[in-house]
Protein backbone atom coordinates (compact mmCIF):
# COMPACT_ATOMS: atom_id res chain seq x y z
CA UNK A 1 0.00 0.00 0.00
CA UNK A 2 1.15 3.78 -0.63
CA UNK A 3 0.94 6.56 0.86
CA UNK A 4 -1.28 9.09 -1.35
CA UNK A 5 0.65 11.71 -1.26
CA UNK A 6 3.43 10.24 -3.14
CA UNK A 7 3.87 7.74 -6.17
CA UNK A 8 6.19 4.54 -6.39
CA UNK A 9 7.64 6.34 -9.38
CA UNK A 10 8.65 9.50 -7.28
CA UNK A 11 9.87 7.47 -4.78
CA UNK A 12 12.30 5.61 -7.23
CA UNK A 13 10.47 2.53 -6.94
CA UNK A 14 9.35 3.20 -10.72
CA UNK A 15 6.33 1.27 -12.51
CA UNK A 16 7.93 1.09 -15.74
CA UNK A 17 6.30 0.20 -19.25
CA UNK A 18 8.80 -2.35 -19.79
CA UNK A 19 7.02 -4.91 -21.21
CA UNK A 20 8.13 -7.09 -17.70
CA UNK A 21 5.06 -7.98 -16.03
CA UNK A 22 3.90 -10.71 -19.16
CA UNK A 23 6.77 -12.26 -18.98
CA UNK A 24 8.07 -12.51 -15.47
CA UNK A 25 6.00 -14.83 -13.76
CA UNK A 26 8.06 -15.98 -10.71
CA UNK A 27 7.17 -12.91 -8.63
CA UNK A 28 4.57 -12.72 -6.37
CA UNK A 29 3.92 -10.80 -3.17
CA UNK A 30 3.99 -13.79 -0.74
CA UNK A 31 7.46 -14.56 -2.47
CA UNK A 32 8.51 -11.07 -1.66
CA UNK A 33 7.74 -11.47 1.87
CA UNK A 34 9.18 -14.66 2.46
CA UNK A 35 12.80 -13.24 1.40
CA UNK A 36 15.52 -13.12 4.22
CA UNK A 37 15.98 -9.23 5.30
CA UNK A 38 19.47 -9.07 2.98
CA UNK A 39 18.10 -9.97 0.32
CA UNK A 40 15.01 -7.51 0.43
CA UNK A 41 17.14 -5.20 1.35
CA UNK A 42 19.23 -5.54 -2.32
CA UNK A 43 15.80 -6.32 -4.33
CA UNK A 44 14.75 -2.95 -3.00
CA UNK A 45 18.23 -1.14 -3.67
CA UNK A 46 17.94 -2.65 -7.53
CA UNK A 47 14.36 -1.06 -8.04
CA UNK A 48 15.80 1.97 -6.60
CA UNK A 49 18.60 2.05 -8.66
CA UNK A 50 16.57 1.23 -11.73
CA UNK A 51 14.27 3.97 -11.50
CA UNK A 52 17.04 6.92 -11.86
CA UNK A 53 18.01 6.93 -8.26
CA UNK A 54 21.87 7.30 -6.57
CA UNK A 55 22.30 5.02 -3.40
CA UNK A 56 24.31 5.95 0.16
CA UNK A 57 25.49 3.36 1.98
CA UNK A 58 23.60 0.51 3.73
CA UNK A 59 23.24 0.27 7.40
CA UNK A 60 22.31 -2.88 9.22
CA UNK A 61 20.67 -2.88 12.69
CA UNK A 62 21.36 -5.85 15.14
CA UNK A 63 17.29 -6.47 14.82
CA UNK A 64 17.71 -7.27 11.22
CA UNK A 65 16.14 -3.53 10.35
CA UNK A 66 17.88 -1.37 6.87
CA UNK A 67 18.49 1.83 6.16
CA UNK A 68 19.70 3.06 3.32
CA UNK A 69 19.71 6.77 1.82
CA UNK A 70 19.30 7.58 -1.67
CA UNK A 71 19.06 10.82 -3.96
CA UNK A 72 15.86 11.05 -6.16
CA UNK A 73 15.89 12.76 -9.75
CA UNK A 74 19.46 13.46 -9.11
CA UNK A 75 20.40 15.52 -12.65
CA UNK A 76 17.48 17.97 -12.20
CA UNK A 77 17.37 20.95 -10.98
CA UNK A 78 16.15 19.95 -7.54
CA UNK A 79 17.29 16.64 -6.80
CA UNK A 80 15.10 15.28 -3.11
CA UNK A 81 16.79 13.48 -0.69
CA UNK A 82 15.28 10.22 0.88
CA UNK A 83 15.74 7.72 3.91
CA UNK A 84 14.63 4.31 3.45
CA UNK A 85 14.12 1.79 5.67
CA UNK A 86 12.93 -1.60 5.85
CA UNK A 87 11.40 -2.58 8.89
CA UNK A 88 12.98 -5.07 11.51
CA UNK A 89 12.70 -9.06 11.28
CA UNK A 90 10.02 -9.27 14.44
CA UNK A 91 8.54 -6.51 12.36
CA UNK A 92 7.65 -7.71 9.26
CA UNK A 93 4.49 -6.02 9.50
CA UNK A 94 3.80 -1.83 10.58
CA UNK A 95 2.04 -0.68 13.26
CA UNK A 96 1.43 3.06 13.73
CA UNK A 97 4.05 3.18 16.37
CA UNK A 98 6.27 1.73 14.11
CA UNK A 99 5.62 4.48 11.60
CA UNK A 100 5.95 6.84 14.29
CA UNK A 101 9.35 5.65 15.36
CA UNK A 102 10.53 6.01 11.89
CA UNK A 103 9.02 9.60 11.48
CA UNK A 104 11.24 10.52 14.64
CA UNK A 105 14.19 9.02 12.34
CA UNK A 106 13.41 10.58 9.46
CA UNK A 107 12.86 14.17 11.26
CA UNK A 108 16.55 14.12 12.01
CA UNK A 109 17.83 14.58 8.47
CA UNK A 110 17.25 18.00 7.14
CA UNK A 111 15.15 18.60 3.78
CA UNK A 112 14.62 14.69 3.64
CA UNK A 113 11.62 12.23 3.24
CA UNK A 114 10.67 9.06 4.30
CA UNK A 115 10.23 5.56 2.93
CA UNK A 116 9.15 2.89 4.73
CA UNK A 117 9.34 -0.61 3.57
CA UNK A 118 7.08 -3.25 5.56
CA UNK A 119 6.77 -6.94 3.46
CA UNK A 120 3.71 -7.90 5.76
CA UNK A 121 1.81 -4.92 5.15
CA UNK A 122 0.67 -1.79 7.45
CA UNK A 123 -2.16 -2.19 9.28
CA UNK A 124 -5.36 0.11 8.60
CA UNK A 125 -4.40 2.22 11.60
CA UNK A 126 -0.52 2.09 10.17
CA UNK A 127 -1.45 3.03 7.30
CA UNK A 128 -3.44 6.31 8.59
CA UNK A 129 -0.43 7.07 10.65
CA UNK A 130 1.79 7.34 7.45
CA UNK A 131 -0.74 9.46 5.73
CA UNK A 132 -0.81 11.85 8.43
CA UNK A 133 3.38 12.00 8.71
CA UNK A 134 3.42 11.97 4.74
CA UNK A 135 5.53 8.78 4.96
CA UNK A 136 5.52 6.24 1.67
CA UNK A 137 4.18 3.17 3.03
CA UNK A 138 5.87 0.31 0.74
CA UNK A 139 4.64 -3.67 1.32
CA UNK A 140 5.30 -6.53 -0.63
CA UNK A 141 2.43 -6.14 -3.03
CA UNK A 142 4.21 -2.63 -4.09
CA UNK A 143 7.68 -4.15 -4.66
CA UNK A 144 6.14 -6.86 -6.88
CA UNK A 145 4.75 -4.70 -8.93
CA UNK A 146 7.40 -2.45 -9.43
CA UNK A 147 9.84 -5.43 -9.85
CA UNK A 148 7.32 -6.93 -12.44
CA UNK A 149 7.18 -3.51 -14.45
CA UNK A 150 10.94 -3.36 -15.25
CA UNK A 151 11.90 -4.49 -18.62
CA UNK A 152 11.81 -8.20 -18.79
CA UNK A 153 15.51 -8.95 -18.75
CA UNK A 154 16.25 -6.54 -16.08
CA UNK A 155 13.47 -8.33 -13.79
CA UNK A 156 14.74 -11.91 -15.02
CA UNK A 157 17.98 -11.00 -13.36
CA UNK A 158 17.09 -9.43 -10.30
CA UNK A 159 14.70 -13.01 -9.85
CA UNK A 160 17.28 -14.83 -10.38
CA UNK A 161 19.68 -13.31 -8.22
CA UNK A 162 17.17 -12.55 -5.27
CA UNK A 163 16.45 -16.21 -5.26
CA UNK A 164 19.49 -17.95 -5.73
CA UNK A 165 20.55 -20.76 -3.19
CA UNK A 166 18.40 -20.21 0.41
CA UNK A 167 16.55 -17.35 0.11
CA UNK A 168 14.27 -17.46 2.71
CA UNK A 169 16.10 -18.21 5.71
CA UNK A 170 17.47 -14.86 7.20
CA UNK A 171 20.95 -14.37 8.15
CA UNK A 172 22.78 -12.88 11.37
CA UNK A 173 23.11 -9.16 11.12
CA UNK A 174 26.01 -9.47 12.71
CA UNK A 175 28.38 -11.96 10.90
CA UNK A 176 26.16 -12.45 7.91
CA UNK A 177 26.15 -16.48 8.49
CA UNK A 178 22.92 -17.88 7.77
CA UNK A 179 20.16 -18.69 11.29
CA UNK A 180 19.58 -22.22 12.40
CA UNK A 181 16.32 -23.01 13.66
CA UNK A 182 16.43 -23.60 17.78
CA UNK A 183 13.56 -25.82 19.38
CA UNK A 184 12.79 -25.24 23.02
CA UNK A 185 9.89 -27.15 24.10
CA UNK A 186 7.05 -25.44 25.66
CA UNK A 187 5.48 -27.73 28.99
CA UNK A 188 2.83 -24.87 30.16
CA UNK A 189 0.57 -22.90 28.05
CA UNK A 190 1.01 -19.59 29.04
CA UNK A 191 -1.27 -16.55 29.15
CA UNK A 192 -0.81 -13.46 26.35
CA UNK A 193 -1.68 -10.39 27.05
CA UNK A 194 -1.72 -7.90 24.09
CA UNK A 195 -0.91 -4.06 24.94
CA UNK A 196 0.19 -2.19 22.03
CA UNK A 197 -0.65 -2.30 18.30
CA UNK A 198 0.45 -4.54 16.07
CA UNK A 199 0.27 -7.76 13.00
CA UNK A 200 1.06 -10.74 15.00
CA UNK A 201 2.83 -12.89 12.46
CA UNK A 202 3.40 -15.84 14.86
CA UNK A 203 1.23 -18.70 15.23
CA UNK A 204 -0.79 -17.68 19.10
CA UNK A 205 -1.20 -20.74 21.44
CA UNK A 206 -2.25 -19.97 24.77
CA UNK A 207 -4.10 -20.39 28.46
CA UNK A 208 -5.85 -17.23 28.35
CA UNK A 209 -5.87 -14.39 25.40
CA UNK A 210 -6.58 -10.98 26.25
CA UNK A 211 -6.59 -7.71 24.18
CA UNK A 212 -6.07 -4.49 25.90
CA UNK A 213 -8.39 -1.13 25.69
CA UNK A 214 -7.34 0.74 22.84
CA UNK A 215 -5.39 -1.78 20.73
CA UNK A 216 -5.68 -2.49 17.51
CA UNK A 217 -4.01 -5.92 16.80
CA UNK A 218 -4.32 -8.82 13.58
CA UNK A 219 -3.58 -12.18 14.30
CA UNK A 220 -2.06 -13.72 10.64
CA UNK A 221 -2.18 -17.13 11.96
CA UNK A 222 -5.23 -19.14 14.10
CA UNK A 223 -5.51 -18.29 17.42
CA UNK A 224 -6.23 -21.48 19.50
CA UNK A 225 -6.76 -20.16 23.61
CA UNK A 226 -8.73 -21.80 26.05
CA UNK A 227 -10.50 -18.16 27.26
CA UNK A 228 -10.12 -15.20 25.11
CA UNK A 229 -10.90 -11.57 26.49
CA UNK A 230 -11.41 -8.80 23.75
CA UNK A 231 -11.25 -5.15 25.21
CA UNK A 232 -9.66 -3.49 22.23
CA UNK A 233 -9.77 -4.56 18.58
CA UNK A 234 -8.48 -7.81 17.48
CA UNK A 235 -8.79 -9.55 13.76
CA UNK A 236 -8.34 -13.23 12.63
CA UNK A 237 -9.86 -16.24 12.92
CA UNK A 238 -10.16 -17.89 17.09
CA UNK A 239 -10.44 -21.28 18.61
CA UNK A 240 -11.61 -20.77 21.80
CA UNK A 241 -12.08 -23.97 24.30
CA UNK A 242 -14.18 -22.00 26.78
CA UNK A 243 -15.86 -18.50 26.29
CA UNK A 244 -14.88 -15.60 24.56
CA UNK A 245 -15.86 -11.96 26.11
CA UNK A 246 -16.15 -8.94 24.18
CA UNK A 247 -15.94 -6.10 26.96
CA UNK A 248 -17.44 -2.53 26.13
CA UNK A 249 -14.75 -0.67 23.21
CA UNK A 250 -14.13 -4.44 22.34
CA UNK A 251 -14.34 -5.11 18.59
CA UNK A 252 -13.82 -8.49 16.61
CA UNK A 253 -13.86 -9.48 13.31
CA UNK A 254 -13.61 -12.31 11.92
CA UNK A 255 -14.11 -16.02 12.46
CA UNK A 256 -14.45 -17.56 15.93
CA UNK A 257 -15.34 -20.55 17.03
CA UNK A 258 -16.39 -20.65 20.88
CA UNK A 259 -17.84 -23.09 23.74
CA UNK A 260 -20.18 -19.42 24.49
CA UNK A 261 -19.95 -15.49 23.71
CA UNK A 262 -20.44 -12.88 26.04
CA UNK A 263 -21.11 -9.40 24.20
CA UNK A 264 -20.99 -6.52 26.90
CA UNK A 265 -22.66 -3.10 26.64
CA UNK A 266 -20.44 -1.53 23.78
CA UNK A 267 -18.49 -4.96 22.67
CA UNK A 268 -19.50 -6.02 19.04
CA UNK A 269 -18.02 -8.93 16.80
CA UNK A 270 -17.97 -8.23 13.05
CA UNK A 271 -18.32 -11.84 11.68
CA UNK A 272 -19.08 -15.29 11.87
CA UNK A 273 -19.62 -17.34 15.40
CA UNK A 274 -19.96 -20.78 15.73
CA UNK A 275 -20.97 -22.55 19.27
CA UNK A 276 -19.10 -25.60 20.32
CA UNK A 277 -20.97 -28.20 21.35
CA UNK A 278 -20.52 -31.62 23.19
CA UNK A 279 -17.76 -33.38 25.50
CA UNK A 280 -14.22 -31.81 23.81
CA UNK A 281 -10.68 -32.88 24.99
CA UNK A 282 -8.81 -30.11 25.27
CA UNK A 283 -7.37 -29.24 21.43
CA UNK A 284 -4.35 -26.72 21.91
CA UNK A 285 -1.63 -28.67 23.48
CA UNK A 286 1.22 -27.68 24.54
CA UNK A 287 3.75 -26.99 21.64
CA UNK A 288 7.65 -27.03 20.90
CA UNK A 289 8.37 -23.28 19.97
CA UNK A 290 11.40 -22.74 17.61
CA UNK A 291 13.25 -19.39 16.55
CA UNK A 292 15.87 -18.00 14.14
CA UNK A 293 19.42 -18.45 16.11
CA UNK A 294 22.94 -17.57 15.26
CA UNK A 295 25.31 -20.90 15.46
CA UNK A 296 28.18 -18.59 14.94
CA UNK A 297 30.61 -19.45 18.46
CA UNK A 298 33.42 -17.05 17.64
CA UNK A 299 30.76 -14.03 16.51
CA UNK A 300 30.70 -12.81 20.51
CA UNK A 301 27.56 -11.91 22.86
CA UNK A 302 26.38 -9.89 19.09
CA UNK A 303 25.69 -12.76 17.72
CA UNK A 304 24.30 -14.95 20.38
CA UNK A 305 21.72 -12.09 20.95
CA UNK A 306 20.16 -12.65 17.37
CA UNK A 307 16.84 -14.14 18.44
CA UNK A 308 14.36 -13.60 15.23
CA UNK A 309 10.68 -14.86 15.25
CA UNK A 310 9.58 -17.54 12.58
CA UNK A 311 7.30 -15.39 9.90
CA UNK A 312 5.23 -18.55 9.16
Amino acid sequence: MLDPFVTLEEAGFSLRSGGGMDRLAGWSPELIASLDWSRLSELARAIAAEGGCELANTRVMPDGAVHFGMLEQPKSAKPRRAMVKITSWNEWGATPETVRRFEQEVRTARDTRGVLIAPAGFSPAALRTAQELRIEAVDAQALDAAVRALPGDKSDFLFVVTTAGDFSTPSCPVCMKKLVRAEQEVLKLLSRTFDTDGLIADAVVCDRLEVAPGCEVTFLHEVRARAITISGQAGGDFICEGPVTLEAGGTLSGTVAARSLVVRDGGELLGQFRILHGELGSFVKPAVRWQWRCANTGGGKLCHAVSFEPHV
